[in-house]
């Protein structure tokens, strides 16, 4: 991701639909985190032929933990949804993680039914539930954990 890369980023966590503003202001925050060197977060994005950001996926290590790393966000921008963009952002994500001997990944999200395509993507990706926190983000609204073993 490159500062040119932002704007449009900012754009497509808006047209989803999906995240409140409060949501898409910690995205933006932890964008600018990388843009401005942080070691914490990683953010790659999809781009087609003409450099056009079609999504992005932000990751970080777990601090604390020997190779453990979180997966924080995947958003692929409304019209490129369903076209395999965001198995091939996981799927680099992984092929990277793996080279440097990660143990396992992590990521969580939300019950709510708006995020049941999310769910489904972790599930069908070879992720497992391993947690569901119950009221955690509000009352009814739960978190749920998966993890990806490598080994």
């Amino acid at each position: 991701m490159e500062t040119r890369d932002r704007e449009r980023v900012k754009q497509i966590l808006a047209e989803v639909n999906v995240f409140p503003p409060t949501e898409i202001e910690v995205a933006i925050e932890l964008i600018d985190s990388y843009l401005s060197g942080s070691p914490d977060y990683i953010i790659k994005v999809a781009a087609d032929e003409n450099g056009d950001v079609l999504g992005y996926i932000c990751y970080g290590r777990v601090p604390l933990t020997d190779a453990v790393w979180d997966i924080y966000w995947i958003v692929v921008g409304k019209e490129f949804q369903g076209k395999g963009v965001a198995g091939r952002l996981l799927e680099f994500v992984e092929n990277e993680l793996y080279a440097k001997n990660a143990r396992a990944i992590m990521v969580e999200t939300s019950s709510k039914p708006k995020y049941q395509s999310a769910r489904d993507f972790y599930t069908r990706k070879g992720f497992s539930k391993v947690c569901r926190i119950g009221d955690f983000y509000s009352e009814g609204d739960d978190k749920i954990i998966y993890r990806k073993k490598f080994r």
